[in-house]
């Protein structure tokens, strides 16, 4: 295997010079280790055991022009990072990086080792170009396999599970993902099945979003290394699904998930379909103000210009179960202010809050407006100059 012949070289060349070799890929994980000879600082220990180079040891890299680089580079020692001086090789394989070589230089490499060094380093950039070519290809058939399970025609997504069973590790239920992350989601599929394990979950349709299958048993496992991966990125779910033929399906759920937690921040960009509560209700229903005004004819309304008070003080209101004493403390109001706004909101939308059926059409509009765009056509409006308690009012607590 190409891990196996990796790892032959560097503790070769380790033990010909008499000191720890560490071989990373180009985003610094390490790759290969060797057994530990000479001096070591506790960097080069946290980035094997972290299994990720600390982000004041990549600042301190990054000053010394490494990424672009093709030679030897000589980094001083930094007492303030507690790093001793290192010297580093760019791995090359036809004009690209795939990662670095690294050796403690203390005491000073000699000129022969630094060349002995740099011999073995357009090896193991043989090695490492080889692996990322078979990663590459492999990676390519898989992507084919999931755009296949998420086809419409359903001959072609039996033939794609039949032999997706033979690259995922493991039967049924599985759990289908849907990504979003900025930057170049075809490396974000490498870096998180290279963190989650190759066989443990497979990647697809890396165009706008990210499509991944892996089974349920291994679900914290990938989200783990997505987020790892991704910090920014916004994950949804589908689990218990009972085949590969059924990932289609699936994967509209999790699309639907995904959805959900990128606009509504109380799910901190993860939701899990079976786990969406109410907004479960609107997965089929146009996302678009259209859509709200068909579960409450009217409630736009509240979000049009000097009418968004409103909106915050009804929702508050429908949140605690129609508790006006509640509503008021929350709010910090009055309970006379409250009920002049209330009975505000009851002319504008044409509603009488009184009525069961009118309160629950009105709790599922502003629940389902959380998804629509309309929330942002709005923002610091002045309040209705109508909005304003009696005379005989107390004054708002």
């Amino acid at each position: 295997m190409l891990e196996d012949g990796l790892q032959l070289v560097v503790e070769q060349l380790a033990e010909r010079l008499g000191r720890s070799v560490i071989v990373d890929d180009p985003a610094l994980r390490p790759l290969a280790v060797s057994a530990q000879l000479g001096q070591v600082d506790q960097s080069r220990i946290d980035a094997v055991l972290q299994r990720r180079t600390s982000d004041p040891i990549r600042a301190m890299i990054t000053e010394h022009g490494l990424s672009q680089a093709r030679g030897p580079v000589r980094i001083p020692a930094n007492a303030e990072l507690g790093t001793l001086p290192r010297l580093a090789i760019p791995l090359v394989d036809k004009g690209y990086h795939v990662g670095y070589l690294w050796l403690i230089d203390d005491p000073a490499l000699t000129e022969e080792q630094v060349g002995e060094a740099v011999t073995c380093a357009a090896e193991v950039g043989g090695l490492l170009g080889e692996r990322l070519a078979q990663e590459t290809e492999e990676t390519e058939s898989t992507r084919r396999l999931v755009d296949d399970l998420l086809r419409p025609d359903a001959g072609v997504r039996e033939r794609a599970a039949e032999r997706m069973r033979d690259v995922l590790d493991g039967t049924a239920p599985y759990v289908v993902g849907v990504v979003r992350a900025p930057g170049d989601l075809r490396r974000l599929a490498g870096d998180v099945r290279r963190r989650a394990g190759r066989r443990t979950v497979v990647c697809g349709s890396a165009r706008t979003e990210l499509v991944l299958i892996t089974r349920e048993s291994r679900r914290d496992l990938v989200v783990r290394a997505l987020r790892s991966a991704a910090p920014g990125s916004v994950i949804g779910l589908r689990g218990g699904v009972g085949s590969l033929g059924l990932v289609r399906d699936a994967g509209a759920d999790a699309r639907y998930a995904a959805e959900v937690a990128e606009a509504v921040t109380t799910f901190d960009g993860l939701a899990d379909w079976a786990d969406l509560g109410p907004y479960a209700a609107f997965q089929h229903l146009a996302r678009t103000a259209d859509g709200l005004e068909r579960l409450c004819p009217g409630v736009s309304a509240l979000w049009d210009g000097s009418h968004e008070m409103y909106e915050s003080t009804i929702r508050a209101y429908l949140d605690h179960g129609a508790n006006a004493q509640k509503t008021a403390t929350a709010l910090h109001i009055h309970r006379t202010t409250l009920y002049w706004r209330l009975a505000n909101a009851e002319r504008l939308l044409g509603l009488d809050l009184a009525r069961g059926d009118d309160r629950l059409r009105l709790h599922m509009a502003l629940t389902f407006a959380d998804l629509v765009p309309i929330r942002h056509l709005s923002h610091g409006a002045a309040p209705d100059p109508d909005d304003r308690p009696s005379r005989h009012a107390t004054p708002s607590a």
